[in-house]
């Protein structure tokens, strides 16, 4: 039975230590995130960050003693597969199931394909499904593409596709997993900018970005984590994590900071 408590955070993490293959990845975690709320994560390459998603997802297990709750069920005390319907992860590296498929499939496929949690979509679907994949399509301004052939769109499309994956069953949380990693600038600047748009509607979804440069993360997400070596290296409102000292720190380097009006910083080493 699936524990519910609506007046429970989207998120929240206890004491949690992690391991894989002998190595502790995550070092007594704690993480608290309310609904609604726009989070951002930042760390280097190896400081935990897709570990963490493994975590909140159910496919990686912290030791004994940690409590991982996520839309108010206790991870141990709930069906995790009826949890990860309410959790959308978007993520580029989704995209390489495709180079695995003889079919081609198209983005109003890709879609389709979040209803059943499918790589792919393998049936006829119903009207009112293509209208919710097409409305999903909608809301991160891709739903000119959804004749197309996957294949065929440029990186940054292909990511607003699987957003749209993900959109497709009304999550309540979102994770956006290094969505921005493959794209060239342009690329990357007509995705932010959807994702701006996104979280500035009423119905979006609680969302975490994560990512690994400091130049990607918008004023929308205005609470923020850094991550560093599997340990949690400064936490809290933006204005106080995105500060030259704990950039410096976080990533071995002196970092000088340069503001832009919007609100973004680029960094700038010395």
């Amino acid at each position: 039975m699936t524990e519910k408590m609506n007046d429970d955070p989207a998120l929240l993490i206890r004491n949690a230590t992690l391991k894989l293959e002998g190595n502790t990845i995550l070092h007594d975690f704690n993480w608290r995130v309310e609904r609604g709320e726009r989070w951002f994560i930042l760390g280097p390459n190896g400081a935990g960050k897709t570990t963490l998603v493994k975590m909140i997802l159910g496919m990686a297990w912290p030791l004994y003693g940690a409590e991982v709750r996520v839309l108010g069920n206790r991870y141990g005390a709930c069906d995790i597969t009826e949890v990860r319907k309410k959790v959308a992860w978007a993520s580029p590296f989704l995209s390489n199931w495709t180079e695995d498929s003889d079919h081609r499939w198209t983005t109003l496929d890709v879609a389709l394909s979040g209803l059943d949690s499918t790589i792919g979509f393998y049936r006829k679907p119903l009207d009112s499904e293509v209208e919710r994949a097409l409305a999903a399509l909608d809301r991160i301004g891709a739903r000119h593409l959804a004749d197309r052939y996957y294949d065929r769109l440029s990186s940054g499309e292909q990511i607003k596709a699987l957003i749209a994956r993900a959109l497709i069953g009304h999550p309540e949380l979102m994770i956006l997993d290094e969505t921005c990693v493959y794209l060239d600038l342009s690329s990357r600047e007509y995705l932010l900018s959807a994702v701006d748009e996104l979280a500035a509607q009423k119905d979006s979804p609680t969302m975490i970005f994560i990512t690994q440069r400091i130049e990607e993360i918008t004023a929308s997400f205005n609470k923020g984590m850094i991550l560093g070596e599997g340990r949690v290296q400064s936490v809290g409102d933006r204005s106080e994590i995105l500060t030259a000292g704990n950039l410096s720190a976080a990533f071995g380097m002196k970092i000088r900071l340069h503001a832009r009006p919007d609100g973004r910083f680029w960094p700038v080493p010395e």
